[in-house]
Protein backbone atom coordinates (compact mmCIF):
# COMPACT_ATOMS: atom_id res chain seq x y z
CA UNK A 1 0.00 0.00 0.00
CA UNK A 2 2.79 2.42 0.91
CA UNK A 3 4.53 1.69 -2.40
CA UNK A 4 1.39 2.70 -4.32
CA UNK A 5 1.17 5.94 -2.36
CA UNK A 6 4.85 6.62 -3.07
CA UNK A 7 4.28 6.00 -6.77
CA UNK A 8 1.43 8.50 -6.70
CA UNK A 9 3.84 11.08 -5.25
CA UNK A 10 6.36 10.29 -8.00
CA UNK A 11 3.59 10.70 -10.58
CA UNK A 12 2.73 14.11 -9.12
CA UNK A 13 6.43 15.02 -9.27
CA UNK A 14 6.60 14.14 -12.95
CA UNK A 15 3.47 16.20 -13.62
CA UNK A 16 4.88 19.22 -11.79
CA UNK A 17 8.16 19.00 -13.70
CA UNK A 18 6.29 18.61 -17.00
CA UNK A 19 4.24 21.70 -16.20
CA UNK A 20 7.45 23.57 -15.36
CA UNK A 21 8.78 22.65 -18.82
CA UNK A 22 5.53 23.86 -20.46
CA UNK A 23 4.44 20.40 -21.58
CA UNK A 24 0.73 20.21 -22.39
CA UNK A 25 -0.93 17.73 -20.05
CA UNK A 26 -4.55 16.67 -20.61
CA UNK A 27 -6.96 18.06 -18.06
CA UNK A 28 -8.31 14.54 -17.45
CA UNK A 29 -4.88 13.40 -16.24
CA UNK A 30 -4.59 16.42 -13.96
CA UNK A 31 -8.11 15.89 -12.60
CA UNK A 32 -7.47 12.19 -11.92
CA UNK A 33 -4.22 13.00 -10.14
CA UNK A 34 -5.94 15.69 -8.07
CA UNK A 35 -8.68 13.26 -7.02
CA UNK A 36 -6.19 10.52 -6.09
CA UNK A 37 -4.02 12.93 -4.13
CA UNK A 38 -7.09 14.22 -2.31
CA UNK A 39 -8.10 10.67 -1.38
CA UNK A 40 -4.55 10.02 -0.23
CA UNK A 41 -4.51 13.19 1.88
CA UNK A 42 -7.79 12.17 3.51
CA UNK A 43 -6.26 8.89 4.72
CA UNK A 44 -4.12 10.67 7.28
CA UNK A 45 -5.12 14.32 7.42
CA UNK A 46 -3.20 15.03 10.64
CA UNK A 47 0.39 14.60 9.42
CA UNK A 48 2.67 16.86 7.43
CA UNK A 49 2.55 14.57 4.38
CA UNK A 50 -1.16 15.25 3.93
CA UNK A 51 -0.48 18.98 4.05
CA UNK A 52 2.12 18.56 1.32
CA UNK A 53 -0.40 16.63 -0.77
CA UNK A 54 -2.97 19.39 -0.30
CA UNK A 55 -0.38 21.97 -1.36
CA UNK A 56 0.29 19.98 -4.54
CA UNK A 57 -3.46 19.70 -5.17
CA UNK A 58 -3.76 23.49 -4.95
CA UNK A 59 -0.78 23.98 -7.28
CA UNK A 60 -2.21 21.55 -9.85
CA UNK A 61 -5.64 23.21 -9.67
CA UNK A 62 -4.14 26.65 -10.19
CA UNK A 63 -2.01 25.37 -13.08
CA UNK A 64 -5.17 24.33 -14.95
CA UNK A 65 -6.38 27.93 -15.09
CA UNK A 66 -3.22 30.02 -15.10
CA UNK A 67 0.55 29.75 -15.55
CA UNK A 68 2.45 28.98 -12.37
CA UNK A 69 6.13 30.07 -12.29
CA UNK A 70 8.51 27.28 -13.25
CA UNK A 71 10.75 27.81 -10.22
CA UNK A 72 7.77 27.35 -7.89
CA UNK A 73 6.79 24.14 -9.70
CA UNK A 74 10.33 22.78 -9.50
CA UNK A 75 10.59 23.46 -5.76
CA UNK A 76 7.25 21.74 -5.16
CA UNK A 77 8.37 18.82 -7.36
CA UNK A 78 11.54 18.34 -5.33
CA UNK A 79 9.64 18.37 -2.04
CA UNK A 80 6.97 15.91 -3.16
CA UNK A 81 9.57 13.79 -4.98
CA UNK A 82 11.61 13.35 -1.81
CA UNK A 83 8.44 12.31 0.01
CA UNK A 84 7.64 9.82 -2.75
CA UNK A 85 11.13 8.32 -2.73
CA UNK A 86 11.03 7.95 1.04
CA UNK A 87 7.68 6.15 0.73
CA UNK A 88 9.17 3.80 -1.84
CA UNK A 89 12.10 3.05 0.46
CA UNK A 90 9.81 2.19 3.38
Amino acid sequence: MVVFLGLLDIHATILLLALALSVKIPVVVLAATILLLFAKACISITDIGALQDIAVIIILLVSIFTAVPAAFLCIAAVIIGIKGLSSLAA
